[in-house]
Order: structure tokens, then sequence, then C-alpha cells
């Protein structure tokens, strides 16, 4: 059996096209992955944050009841 030249141009230009693909892919998946970990870190500092608010926010709201309360008990004043 003889390879002719056309034979190999096939072949190589098949295996260049396959790694090229395998780099693509590989960088493809590692950019999804570290937008996962971006992801990840984000939602994480929302809700600590969103912790913090809930927080502050009780305390508010434990103020506006208990002023609330008052004015009901001793009618309002001014």
């Amino acid at each position: 059996m003889q390879i002719d030249a056309a034979i190999i141009g096939v072949v190589v230009t098949a295996l260049i096209a396959l790694i090229g693909l395998a780099a693509w892919v590989g960088g493809l998946a590692q950019k999804v992955k570290g937008e996962k970990e971006e992801r990840k870190e984000g939602i994480a500092l929302i809700r600590s944050e969103f912790k913090s608010y809930q927080i502050d926010n009780k305390g508010d709201h434990t103020l506006i009841f208990s002023k609330l309360d008052e004015i009901i008990k001793n009618g309002k004043k001014g």
C-alpha cells in the first residue's frame, strides 16, 4: 500500500484540527471553572451583606414598634 502526499496532508490537517479543538475546549473549561468560582464568591458576599442588613433592620423595627406601642398606650403626643 502506497501513501501519497494527499493522504498525508489530510491526516496532518485532521490531527492539527483535533489538537486545536482540544486546546479550545480546555480553555473554555478553564474559563467556565473560573466563572463558577467567582459566582460562588459573589453569592457568599451578597449573603453576608444581606444578613448584616437583616440585623440592622431588626434593630430598626424593634425601635419603631416600641415607639408605636408607646404612642398607642399614651396617645399621640404633640
